[in-house]
């Protein structure tokens, strides 16, 4: 007899979202669930686990378990899948609910979850607040408060939260303008085109949009995002040729947040860049497409006075200094990485490289004779975007 699957659903967000309002709706109206709750709180004192507990009037809290002194995207990753675990086994609970650090990136811990023993992640939560959106995304200037982080980190997160779930709520809506609001929309399309959006105030969401949705799966997730849409987008717009392109996840790295590794086989005749028109907020995307690398230090210097109207830059490219290799290149908000992804089809030997393409007429019609799959390709999101010098800017970067 097949063991019963216990459902997760993991909830993230920035400081101040709004997530254990949230967390006490779902506790005080479980309609018919036996929830169990992990909190994650990055201080010596988990101060969420107590406000939940009082919120949702809770006076057994054996089934709130605090996890402390740590982020669970990270230095906790072993408790958080142990506990669970432990949950599932003790067959008291019908749901698990996580909540994350605010500080947390919502896609390794997705990863983690996916490993757990007869669990299943439901849904996946993002908690965003929409005045900080407008802050951090429409022109706003509030400053931070107490928070020991800078703005760069604040951008990456929301990003990262907003990109990553299979639910996004915005909270808060009743603290912003009604214009602002639609420009945060718009941003959201274009970060995360036909996510589910639930947009409230005081954290007022139905428990039936929260749990049991079966909404949640990794790869149809990881794919939706706005950068990856567009690329795909653009590479079936290319003389309307075909266009292959494997995606592998590699083990997790202990000392770093995850990274997804990318197998890429993209292949393009021509240099040439694709683009959105620009909507009445300013919000456009538009392709950066090149079939030459980038100088290391060019673009290094580049980085440093990277526009700041770009909220999200991703893709891949190559370094003139170290060809062999495929790198992915992101940007969200002002934090800036680059990490290796494999090697190019062209540094295979001839023999493999024949087999490939014997394989893959598509790739072989698009070889290029100088430098084989080697692409700079990269999806740009941004407002307000001048297309023409952050191009010209990039070209300056090459080799």
């Amino acid at each position: 007899m097949a063991k019963k699957v216990t459902p997760m659903a993991l909830l993230c967000g920035y400081l101040g979202a709004g997530k254990t309002t949230l967390m006490n709706k779902i506790l005080s109206n479980q309609q018919g669930y036996k929830v169990a709750v992990i909190v994650n709180d990055i201080g010596e004192v988990n101060v969420d686990a107590k406000l939940i507990a009082d919120g949702a009037k809770i006076t057994d809290t054996s089934d709130i378990v605090p996890l402390t002194n740590g982020c669970i995207c990270c230095t906790l990753k072993s408790d958080l899948a142990q506990n669970i675990e432990n949950l599932i086994k003790s067959g008291k609970y019908d749901y698990i609910l996580i909540e994350a650090s605010g500080v947390c990136e919502p896609l390794p811990i997705a990863q983690e979850l996916e490993t757990i023993k007869n669990g299943k992640l439901d849904n996946v939560i993002g908690v965003v607040d929409a005045a900080r959106l407008v802050d951090e995304f429409a022109g706003g200037d509030k400053l931070l408060h107490k928070e020991n982080m800078s703005e760069e980190d604040i951008e990456s997160l929301l990003v990262q939260q907003i990109e990553f779930c299979s639910t996004l709520v915005i909270n808060k809506k009743d603290l912003v303008s009604e214009d602002d609001f639609k420009k945060v929309r718009k941003v959201i399309e274009a970060l995360h085109p036909g996510v589910k959006v639930i947009e409230t105030s005081h954290g007022e969401v139905p428990i039936s949009d929260m749990l049991a949705t079966n909404s949640f799966d990794f790869e149809e997730v990881y794919a939706s995002a706005g950068w990856c849409k567009k690329l795909e987008e653009d590479e079936d717009d290319d003389d309307d040729d075909e266009h292959e392109h494997e995606e592998h996840h590699h083990d997790d790295d202990d000392d770093d947040h995850d990274e997804h590794e990318h197998h890429h086989h993209h292949e393009h005749k021509h240099d040439g860049d694709s683009g959105a028109d620009e909507d009445e907020y300013g919000i456009s995307t538009f392709i950066y497409n090149r079939r030459r690398p980038f100088d290391r230090q060019k673009l290094d210097s580049f980085a440093s006075r990277w526009p700041k109207n770009i909220i999200r830059c991703k893709g891949l490219c190559w370094f003139s200094d170290e060809d062999d290799m495929a790198v992915v290149f992101e940007t969200s908000g002002r934090q800036i990485q680059a990490g290796y992804s494999g090697q190019w089809i062209a540094t295979a030997s001839k023999e493999e490289q024949e087999e490939i393409l014997a394989r893959n007429p598509q790739i072989k019609a698009e070889w290029d004779e100088k430098v084989g799959d080697r692409i700079i390709k990269l999806c740009i999101i941004g407002q307000n975007l001048d297309k023409a010098k952050i191009c010209a800017d990039l070209d300056a970067c090459l080799a």
